[in-house]
Parts: structure tokens; sequence; C-alpha cells
């Protein structure tokens, strides 16, 4: 019988990226884009699952000379778990979409998760001799040093596409990052998919526009190919519109039956 989970979207606040990263050059966006910065809870099956760790004090990462910026008053990935009864030492399982800072800097808040990381990622951040695809400006060496010292016993590498619990599965696709994974996982009957940077617009599937920050150009045009083929809900981890999408932040909505009901009824 499939778990029952339930999925809830928290979000740490409104920034913004320069056009050509959200968009792929071609396209002639060229405009600061907001963008927000949500990460997930997954509860079932005796299990609470983060996918991603949020990103805390997003102002900081402000930067008037090209980088992120306009970011407003923002949320800690704490006070947003403990919103919905939830702390960082309940958390079971921490899956990492990919090793970009603002999807792992905060991996240190979770002294008891098993981290699941792609191992092509994983492998590539740390070896020097991609030193310049890795500056430390953007990824920072501390939290790379946590992860092999006090959380190894805790870490678990994956490739191709693994189980991490039945019913939620990581899928390589190493098109943003070169072990970049996004999630999918079932929850009331329905396929949910987690793009992680493979999506960071719904822009990026539905007008068929690539992004502009990627490591493997064909790679990422074959993940979108791959999200469309799964068939699910999609829920990007930068879009504004999801808030609009999933205005009570939680799947399954309320008042919707399982899939299994609707169909006996």
């Amino acid at each position: 019988m499939e778990p029952s989970y339930s999925l809830t979207i928290l979000n740490n606040g409104t920034w913004s990226a320069p056009g050509p990263v959200i968009y792929s050059h071609p396209y002639g966006r060229y405009d600061p884009v907001p963008i927000v910065q949500n990460f997930f809870l997954i509860e079932g099956d005796g299990r609470r699952i983060l996918v991603d760790p949020g990103l805390d004090s997003l102002e900081s990462y402000c930067d008037d000379a090209g980088g992120p910026s306009g970011a407003p008053h923002s949320l800690t990935t704490e006070s947003l778990l403990e919103s919905v009864g939830v702390r960082p030492t309940d958390i079971d399982i921490l899956v990492l979409t990919h090793l970009h800072f603002d999807h792992y800097v905060n991996v240190p808040l979770f002294p008891r998760a098993r981290i699941v990381v792609n191992r092509s990622e994983y492998m590539y951040v740390l070896n020097p001799e991609n030193r310049r695809y890795v500056p430390a400006s953007s990824f920072p060496r501390d939290v790379f040093g946590w992860l092999v010292s006090e959380a190894w016993d805790r870490l678990e590498l994956v490739e191709g596409a693994s189980e991490v619990r039945p019913g939620i599965w990581t899928i390589e696709t190493g098109g943003h990052s070169p072990g970049h994974q996004i999630v999918s996982v079932r929850v009331a009957g329905e396929t949910i998919i987690l793009p992680g940077d493979e999506v960071y617009m719904y822009a990026n599937l539905d007008e068929d526009i690539p992004i502009g920050y990627y490591y493997d150009f064909e790679k990422h045009v074959q993940a979108l190919d791959r999200v469309r083929s799964l068939g699910g809900e999609v829920i990007p981890a930068h879009d504004p519109l999801v808030r609009q999408r999933y205005p009570e932040g939680r799947l399954p909505r309320r008042g919707r039956a399982p899939v299994a009901e609707r169909n006996r009824g």
C-alpha cells in the first residue's frame, strides 16, 4: 500500500536574480527577475523529510554589482519549521537537489538527519581541480568541511534514480549542475515534482525557455523534457507564482480526497 504523504511549501522570502541567469541569454530577458526561496517538508510513513534546507538572511546575499539583489526582510528556516510544529532535530532525512549555496548552506541546522546528495555532485564540488567552477564566494567551504566531518556518517551518496522512501524518488538530471537531482513524491495518489533548479520558473517549462545558469546545456534540456514526461504537478523552488497556485502552502489541498477515493466516487 502506498504511504500517505503531505507536502508543505516553506518560503524564506523574496529576492531577485539577473534575467540571463533565469532565462537563456538568446531569449532576451535581461531585466532582474523576482524570485523566492522555497523549500519543502514531506511528512508521512513515520518520517519527516526536507527537500533542500532553505536559506537564512537573504538580505546578506544582496549584491548591487549584479548578483542576487532586492531582498526584503526574510524568514529563517528554523522559524518556518517551527510555524508548522517541527524542529530541526525532528528532520529524519534531508534531500539536497544540488550543492549551490542557496541549496546547502543550512545543512548544519539538522544534526540527526540522513543527508541524501548525488554522488557526481558531491565528488565534483570537493575536487580541487574544479576550483574555477566552485569559487569560494558562492560555494562556502566551511559547510563542505562540515559535510565531510560532522555529517560524515550520515551522508548517503546516490546516483541515477534512487528511492529515498517508498513513493519518494530522486532522479539525477545533471543539467543545472554536474549531479543535480529532482525529487518525485506521491501525495494523495498524485505525483508532485520538485525540480530544484532545473526549472527556476514555470515559464522555463510552459514557454520552453531553458535556464541561463547551467553546467551541461544538453542535459538541462533533457531534464526539462523529463520533468514534463513525469506528468505530475511541478513546484519550482524559485517562482513567486507558487504562492498563487498553492495559497495554503500545503498538499493535499483541504477538501480534496485522494485519487483513489475520487475514482471510487
